[in-house]
C-alpha cells in the first residue's frame, strides 16, 4: 500500500471540542458575574441597614449629649447668680490682679538687683565718670530749658507791646468814625401825642386815621384807668410797607398832633426808617426809650409825654 498518496480525515471532532470550550466558558463567566452581582446586593442592603443603626444610635447619643448640656448649663446658671459664687469669682480675679502685681514688683526689685550688683561690680572711677556726664547732660538740659523760657518771656512782652500798639490803634480808628451829634431841642406844645409803637421789627400806631383805636395790629386790655397796648407780633408796617405809613402820616392834622415813638431796644433801625418818613410828612415827634423787659406800653391818666423834638 503507498502511504504516501494517502489523505488526512477531517479534523471535525476539534472544532466541535473547541465550540463546547467555548460555550462552557461563557456559562461560567455568567454564573460568576450573576454570584458576584448577588453578593454586591447582599453587601449593600447589610451596609445601608447598619448605616440606619448607627445614625439611630448617633441622634440618640446627640439628644442625650443636648440633655446633659442643658442640665450643665442650668446648674451653671444657677451657680453664677448665687452670691457666694460672684463672691468666689470676685476674689479670682482680685487675686490675679495682685498675683500680676507682684509679678511686677518682684520684676521690679529684680531689675534694680541687677543695676545694683552692676554699679558695685563697677570701677568707682568709671561710675563717677558716669555720673558726671549725666550730671552735664542734666545741666545742658537746664540751661536750654532757661534758654527756651527766656524765649518765651521775651515773645510774651513782645507780643503785649503789639497788643497794646493794636488796641491804641483801635481805639484810634473808632474815635475818628464817631461823630458828635446834637440832640434835637425839645420844647412845649399844645398839640396831642399821636402814639406809635416800635417793636419786633415793626411799626404799630396806637390809632387809625381818623384817630380811633387801632384793633386791627393791636391786642388792648384795661386795667383800672390804665390801657395796655400788645402789639401783635408780624403784623403793623413793615420795611415793605413804607408807603402805607408815608400815606397814614400824610393823613394825620399835622396841627393837631405829633408823633409819640415808644421804641423797644429791638427795633431802632425801624425808628430811624419811621422817623424820616415823619419829617417827610412835615410831622413833629418824640420817642421814649423802652426795653423788652419792660413788658407792653400802658397809657393812663398820670404819665409823661415824649415832647415833640
Amino acid at each position: 500500500m503507498n502511504l504516501r498518496r494517502k489523505r488526512p480525515a477531517d479534523s471535525l471532532y476539534m472544532l466541535l471540542d473547541t465550540m463546547c470550550n467555548a460555550f462552557g466558558g461563557i456559562i461560567l463567566l455568567a454564573v460568576m458575574v450573576t454570584l458576584l452581582t448577588s453578593k454586591e446586593r447582599g453587601s449593600q442592603t447589610e451596609t445601608s441597614h447598619d448605616t440606619k443603626e448607627m445614625l439611630h444610635r448617633r441622634l440618640a447619643l446627640a439628644q442625650t449629649s443636648l440633655e446633659h448640656s442643658l442640665q450643665l448649663s442650668a446648674s451653671l446658671q444657677a451657680k453664677a447668680n448665687d452670691d457666694r459664687w460672684r463672691k468666689q469669682v470676685a476674689l479670682l480675679a482680685t487675686r490675679k490682679e495682685l498675683q500680676e502685681a507682684l509679678q511686677q514688683t518682684r520684676d521690679a526689685v529684680s531689675q534694680s538687683t541687677r543695676e545694683l550688683d552692676t554699679v558695685g561690680a563697677a570701677d568707682p572711677a568709671e561710675r563717677l565718670k558716669f555720673l558726671n556726664a549725666q550730671l552735664a547732660a542734666a545741666e545742658a538740659r537746664k540751661l536750654e530749658q532757661q534758654n527756651s523760657l527766656s524765649a518765651a518771656r521775651e515773645n510774651s512782652k513782645r507780643l503785649k507791646q503789639r497788643l497794646d500798639s493794636l488796641q491804641q490803634q483801635v481805639a484810634k480808628i473808632i474815635s475818628e468814625s464817631q461823630r458828635p451829634l446834637r440832640l434835637p431841642k425839645e420844647h412845649e406844645t399844645g398839640k396831642r401825642p399821636f402814639y406809635v409803637i416800635v417793636q419786633y421789627g415793626r411799626i404799630y400806631p396806637c390809632r387809625n386815621a381818623d384817630l380811633s383805636r387801632n384793633e386791627s395790629t393791636i391786642t388792648w386790655s384795661s386795667r383800672g384807668e390804665s390801657d395796655t397796648a400788645s402789639p401783635i407780633k408780624d403784623l403793623g408796617y413793615g420795611p415793605a410797607d413804607a408807603a402805607k405809613l408815608q400815606a397814614l402820616f400824610n393823613s394825620l392834622p399835622k396841627d393837631l398832633v405829633y408823633l409819640a415813638f415808644c421804641v423797644f431796644e429791638d427795633s431802632f433801625p425801624e425808628f430811624n426808617r419811621a422817623k424820616e418818613i415823619a419829617m417827610t410828612s412835615g410831622l413833629g415827634y418824640g420817642w421814649d426809650p423802652f426795653r423788652n423787659q419792660d413788658g407792653p406800653v400802658s397809657f393812663g391818666p398820670v404819665g409823661h409825654r415824649p415832647k415833640p423834638q
